[in-house]
């Protein structure tokens, strides 16, 4: 997998689909997820095929799915922004009132907390993580 060093930078691997790598974003402050597509070199989502694009979207909405079962929260953010990493992520983050941000967008608020990683992994990501495995 190539990934842009932002996105190298800022996530860990979490696990593959046919469709999309799925990466934890290393920001403790939010449930949050990132998912790029096998195909590492499209930079916008019109430029992947209608068959990657659908098993692409497919995957992005089953995190949000399993983000919201796990977590509880009231809103799931899904986001494609192409102006600071022009390699296509797809950001899939659960929002709730009372979260750092809350109401306002994630983007450029505060500093992010990393995750120990001597932690483990959190548990909507290995929730997230075992509902595609089946």
């Amino acid at each position: 997998m190539t990934l842009d060093p932002a996105l190298r930078r800022d996530t860990r691997p979490l696990f593959d689909t046919d469709h999309a790598h799925v990466l934890l974003a290393n920001d403790a402050r939010w449930p949050w997820l990132i998912l790029v597509p096998r195909d590492s070199a499209v930079r916008e989502v019109h430029e992947l095929s209608p068959g990657a694009r659908a098993g692409f979207l497919e995957n992005a909405s089953g995190v949000g799915d399993v983000l919201q079962q796990t977590t509880g929260c009231h809103s799931v953010n899904t986001a494609m922004l192409g102006n600071v990493v022009s390699q296509l992520h797809c950001h899939v983050v659960a929002r709730s009132p009372g979260d750092p941000a809350w109401p306002a967008p994630i983007w450029g608020f505060g500093s992010a907390e990393a995750r120990d990683a001597s932690a483990g992994l959190p548990p909507f990501a290995l929730a997230v993580r075992a509902a595609f495995e089946r």
